[in-house]
């Protein structure tokens, strides 16, 4: 990446980090990881086999990280949108897609952070029942930045497609990923958090069920993400490129 695609991250993330609302959802992560401390304080070991799958792949794969990916993945150009200022972009010199690659790397990014103390929370809840920290951690960690990335590339892409990228993103979240992909199995393969689940077993007692996940490998299913983050930030530059940002 060049010094200039560099520089645009570096302010990029700044701006994504310092907004009202990142901070206003920083609190929903750390919620979770309290409820996790709490868990561990409170209840025996046995117990806790249930909670380790609801937390790790229904709470943080399945609502922590999409809520937090959509409010920062659609506000990487709807704010300016807003703000009337996207029509900048035509004085650039450099392509387009270094842009798009740079809002993209930064809502990312900004993601995986807030969404750390509910991913350690997680882990260390996994580990309480016994389980090797090593697939845990890496476990947690892989499915927090895998569907990171899946969903923020999604959701830069809304946020180029339409004005209302927060309540297409919403919509998305609430009908297809929570209703429609819960209740039809074949549907599961179409679904960004169906994956980001399968590859979050790998820090779950291999006994623990977990509802809707992609029925595939965790090799597979992480190549799949990385491939929904990948198309979705070709497809958003293509769309940089092509519209009237006027």
């Amino acid at each position: 990446m060049s010094v200039w695609s560099t520089t645009l991250y570096g302010f990029s993330l700044r701006v994504v980090l310092l907004r009202g609302r990142t901070a206003a959802f920083a609190v929903l992560p750390l919620l979770v990881a309290v409820v996790a401390v709490v868990v561990i304080a409170t209840t025996s070991v046995p117990s806790r086999y249930g909670v380790t799958s609801t937390v790790t792949a229904g709470i943080v794969t399945g609502l922590v990280v999409p809520v937090v990916a959509l409010v920062l993945g659609t506000g990487a150009f709807g704010d300016e949108r807003d703000a009337r200022t996207l029509p900048l972009l035509r004085g650039t010199a450099r392509p387009r897609w270094h842009v798009v690659l740079s809002r993209w790397a930064a809502a990312w990014t900004a993601t995986v952070l807030l969404c750390l103390p509910a991913a350690a929370g997680a882990a260390a809840l996994g580990i309480s029942v016994d389980r090797p920290a090593g697939p845990v951690l890496a476990g947690t960690l892989l499915a927090t930045v895998l569907t990171a990335a899946a969903y923020t590339g999604v959701f830069v892409l809304l946020s180029l497609l339409t004005s209302r990228g927060l309540l297409a993103g919403l919509a998305y979240v609430v009908v297809w990923e929570t209703f429609l992909a819960g209740l039809a199995p074949a549907l599961r393969g179409l679904s960004i958090g169906s994956y980001g689940r399968r590859v979050a077993t790998l820090a779950l007692p291999a006994d623990v069920p977990v509802a809707t996940v992609a029925t595939t490998s965790v090799a597979v299913a992480a190549v799949v993400l990385a491939l929904v983050a990948a198309v979705a930030v070709a497809l958003a530059s293509l769309r940089l490129q092509r519209m009237d940002v006027g």
